[in-house]
């Protein structure tokens, strides 16, 4: 910005500059009050992540149908890919999935033996699909063959950040060794609350 002075040009272009700044901020200020606490627009809901699990089948072509209450947060693009554990399908929000292949190049960088982890990420990753109109997801056929085989009943749950696709009766499994490994939830929590 330049200094006012006696020059009626410098004068003029402080002004302008001065008045420009003003605006800025102005701006800045209106837009930080129309968000609420959470920094959403007014009339909109944020943000929770994927919560939820629903029982999904696959058809005889490989599609399966993407819950209703995850298709806007996942977009009408987004990627099918391993699951951070390896272990399940996952749909993740191609910012997630951007957030997730950085993570792992960053840590071969430190860690060269890590390189084998994003290979298996990069190579059954696929970045550009999308649903159908009726919300039917036609899942890639090798990350469908390693990770849910030939199952026709799925559960398809939220993570946080991404959607994960296992056999059904996988999910049933999970569920019976949560419950043993941990027959007072609240108890274990408090522990490892207590390791921090």
């Amino acid at each position: 910005m330049a200094a006012k002075g006696g020059d009626p040009v410098a004068d003029d272009e402080f002004t302008r500059e001065k008045s420009a700044a003003e605006g800025s901020e102005r701006d800045a200020q209106q837009a930080m009050a129309s968000t609420d606490r959470q920094g959403t627009p007014p009339g909109s809901q944020p943000f929770l992540g994927f919560t939820g699990s629903y029982p999904h089948s696959i058809d005889a072509k490989g599609r399966m149908i993407i819950p209703a209450a995850f298709r806007e947060a996942l977009g009408s693009r987004f990627a099918v890919a391993p699951s951070p554990d390896y272990q399940a399908v996952a749909l993740y929000p191609i910012a997630a999935w951007i957030a997730r292949r950085d993570m792992l190049v960053e840590l071969v960088k430190r860690k060269p033996v890590a390189q084998k982890f994003l290979t298996q990420f990069t190579r059954y990753s696929y970045t550009d699909c999308e649903s159908d109109a009726q919300g039917r997801l036609l899942l890639p056929q090798r990350i469908r063959a390693w990770r849910l085989g030939d199952a026709r009943d799925v559960e398809v749950s939220g993570v946080f950040d991404h959607i994960t696709i296992i056999p059904a009766a996988k999910g049933q499994d999970q569920d019976r060794a949560f419950d043993e490994a941990f027959p007072d939830p609240l108890a274990a929590l408090t522990e490892i609350m207590g390791e921090e």
